[in-house]
Formats: C-alpha cells, sequence, structure tokens
C-alpha cells in the first residue's frame, strides 16, 4: 500500500488551497438521512436553496430548508410509525426524489446518516445530479472491517478483535467477557449490547431473528471520541477531535450504546491526540474518502487510540463545531469534494451537542422555550421511551460549563 499524504496543521482556517472555492450560494441542493436537519442548517446560511428528505420531520426543519419531507409524519399526538413498505434507506431517498422529480432541479444532494451500511440507493440520485462526497464503493470501503483492519495493522493503529457470532459460539474463539454484541449494520449505537456472560450471550442470539447478522466484538473500556476528516481522495486534512457522548444517563439513555452527542475540546494527551489525527488522515487517504469523513476511536486509559469504525458522510458533529466557532462544515465539505483543502485549522472555543432522550411515553410541548434547543419535535406530539425529543447546543469558557448547562435543561425538558 502507498504512504498516504495526512496534512495535520493547528491554527485557524485561511483561504482554502489548491482548487478555487465554489460557492454554495444560491445553489440548489438537496439533503438526504435519518437526521437532515443540522446539514440543511447549515447549507442555509451558506446561502444555499434547499430541500430536505429525513426521518423525523422535527419543527425546524420549516426554518431552514425551502420544502422538506419525512418518513414520520408527526401530528398533534402522535407521532406516525405506521410500517413503511420498502427499507429506511431506501424510503429516504425515494421521498426526496418525489419531492424534487420532475421539474425542481437541484445543483447537488449531500446526504448524512443512514448509508453507511447501505449506499446503493443513493447511486439512483447519482442519475439526477451531482452527488458531494463519497461514491458507492469508497462507502463500502470504508465500512469493510477486514480491509481497514490489514491497513491499520501496518500503522500501528490497534482494531477491535470482531467475530461472527455464530463462530464465536460454535467453534469456542476466545474472546473474554464483556463483549459487545452488535448487528452487522448499525447506526447510532442502535441494537448494540453489552453481554456479560455466555449464556447472555446465548439468550440473545435466540431472540434474533437472523443470527447470522449479528458479530461479538472486543469490549475496549476507554474514553469515547471522534476525528472529523476533510478528503480530496487523495490527500486529507485533520479538521477536528472531538469527544462523544454515549450511553448518557442524564440524556435518558441508560447503560446504552446510544449516541448522545459530542464535546470539544477533549481533554486527552498530546500525544494520543497526535496519534488519532494522523491515523485518521492517513486511512482517509488510504480509503480515498472525499468530503468531511469521521472516524471514531476508544482511547483506553494508557493512551491508546483504538479505531471502532469509519462514517464516510458528514458527521453528529456538524452542528457542534458550527455553534464552537468554525465556518460552514458544509462548505468545507463541498470544496473537499472538489479537491481544495484548508490552509489551517479551526480555532473552536468549548462547546457541546447533547440529544434529550425520553424516559416515558409522553407528550412534548414548548421546546422553543429552551435555550439552545434544535431538532425540536412538534408540540402536541407523543414520544415514546427512547424517541430523542429535541438536541440542546450550549457555549461557554469552559466544557465543564456548558455540560452542567446542558444537563439542566435536559432535566427540565424530561
Amino acid at each position: 500500500m502507498r504512504a498516504p499524504k495526512a496534512l495535520i496543521s493547528t491554527s485557524t482556517f485561511s483561504s482554502p488551497r489548491g482548487v478555487q472555492a465554489i460557492s454554495l450560494r444560491g445553489k440548489a441542493v438537496g439533503v438526504v438521512g435519518f437526521n437532515a436537519r443540522p446539514i440543511a442548517c447549515s447549507l442555509k446560511k451558506a446561502g444555499a436553496t434547499v430541500y430536505v428528505s429525513d426521518y423525523w420531520g422535527d419543527e425546524d426543519l420549516v426554518a431552514c430548508s425551502e420544502e422538506w419531507t419525512s418518513v414520520l409524519s408527526p401530528k398533534p399526538h402522535e407521532r406516525q410509525r405506521q410500517p413503511i413498505e420498502k427499507p429506511l434507506h431506501e424510503a429516504l431517498v425515494g421521498n426526496l426524489l418525489d419531492l424534487i422529480s420532475p421539474d425542481r432541479h437541484l445543483d447537488y444532494i449531500m446526504f448524512g446518516s443512514g448509508f453507511d451500511d447501505h449506499p446503493e440507493p443513493l447511486q439512483t440520485l447519482c442519475e439526477h445530479t451531482s452527488l458531494v462526497g463519497n461514491n458507492i464503493d469508497a462507502i463500502r470501503r470504508a465500512r469493510d472491517r477486514k480491509l481497514i483492519e490489514s491497513y491499520l495493522t501496518q500503522i500501528g493503529i490497534r482494531f477491535p478483535l470482531t467475530l461472527p457470532a455464530e463462530e464465536y459460539l460454535t467453534e469456542r474463539r476466545k474472546m473474554e467477557f464483556p463483549l459487545v454484541f452488535r448487528p452487522s449494520t448499525s447506526g447510532g449505537g442502535a441494537g448494540i449490547r453489552l453481554i456479560r456472560n455466555r449464556m447472555a450471550l446465548e439468550k440473545r442470539m435466540e431472540t434474533c431473528n437472523d443470527p447470522s447478522g449479528y458479530f461479538v466484538q472486543e469490549y475496549v473500556r476507554g474514553l469515547d471520541v471522534s476525528c472529523s476528516v476533510l478528503g480530496t481522495g487523495k490527500e486529507s486534512s485533520v479538521l477536528s477531535v472531538q469527544g462523544q457522548l454515549i450511553g448518557m444517563p442524564l440524556a435518558g439513555q441508560n447503560c446504552s450504546f446510544a449516541y448522545c452527542g459530542n464535546y470539544i475540546p477533549v481533554h486527552l494527551s498530546k500525544s494520543s491526540i497526535l496519534r488519532i489525527e494522523e491515523a485518521s488522515a492517513s486511512l482517509c487517504t488510504e480509503l480515498g474518502l472525499r468530503g468531511s469523513n469521521g472516524f471514531d476511536f476508544v482511547v483506553t486509559p494508557s493512551g491508546e487510540p483504538v479505531l471502532m469504525e469509519v462514517n464516510p458522510r458528514i458527521q453528529g458533529s456538524l452542528e457542534l463545531l458550527e455553534t464552537a466557532g468554525c465556518p460552514s462544515v458544509t462548505s468545507l465539505h463541498f470544496e473537499a469534494h472538489n479537491g481544495s483543502l484548508p490552509d489551517k485549522r479551526c480555532k473552536l472555543g468549548a462547546a457541546v451537542k447533547l440529544i434529550v432522550y425520553a424516559r416515558r411515553d409522553q407528550e412534548v410541548s414548548g421546546l422553543t422555550g429552551f435555550p439552545g434547543a434544535v431538532d425540536r419535535t412538534l408540540d402536541g406530539v407523543c414520544v415514546r421511551r427512547g424517541d430523542p425529543i429535541c438536541t440542546l447546543l450550549q457555549t461557554g469558557d469552559s466544557v465543564v460549563e456548558c455540560y452542567h448547562r446542558a444537563s439542566g435543561i435536559a432535566a427540565r425538558i424530561m
């Protein structure tokens, strides 16, 4: 394998180098994803006209898009959950096509979460206009565990031991408990469980409709972080390293692997951060990724970063970074896709993003009255336990200050 060109800098952003940056101002851009609102709002701030297909249909989509559609149709006293006729990733794409055809022209389409393990429907969008970000082949490479592990071995970064669950049970493969039980395709921590002994694993397998679709993975204890990297397909530059909030009780997610947000700055040694940045940028280039991409790590108590997965698209940290002082992430994503990387790094202040989940089945109201609340569920909608209610964005002089303020608001909401 070649030695990728990884560019790591530490100052504020200046003008991009290389290709002349192309503005998004005045462009018509479609956005498709499980939660597309943050991307849509970033694009609107960059001057684009935005059309959205997402899952939730939150209240603040109205303010950041020209027109939008959602898989769920929130109404007073209910959140529509009728079975959809096709898989979610296909429904998201189909809804966007219904929204834009036949008369509306889009200059570009950006995609968010929901396609990491199912990129095929994105090919249909390529037939209508330019897709900004990775193509299907690049997405598949980014989710190929064997390919990633092979490269990480060369650069001295660990990847957790992962085995098909059936193989682990039948062949008596060795892996210490507790271990992680996870579906072969997942997003946001959905369906991932911590298993403490063999009996619990066997019981979990008995409940699976298709046991062959599950893996067991070495459980790595440590600090959850992610690294955002801009790539042109030939070279890469680190955008940021941020902490991840996973399974937070104050967010309504007790003892789970659910994604609950991010924070910045993350308190790690300089050597650990440097290893994370170098590995992420190097792997981004090796995989030929374009635009903004995410690399999730767990940093062990000894300071060793262990790569957990690659997210080959704009990440959930987008709005955190923009709140903390980064210029438009969607513009940087677009410029990187077109071959232009920034000369320098953002100077970021302290910020926290916290997703608030329902602790019980309840009716939601009054979210506009809470400071920093986005992804707001419509007034009068009944949510189920475990549903996201809203997202809180807070800035301040320190992470501790931001975290305390966000947790206080979350408690008032719940």
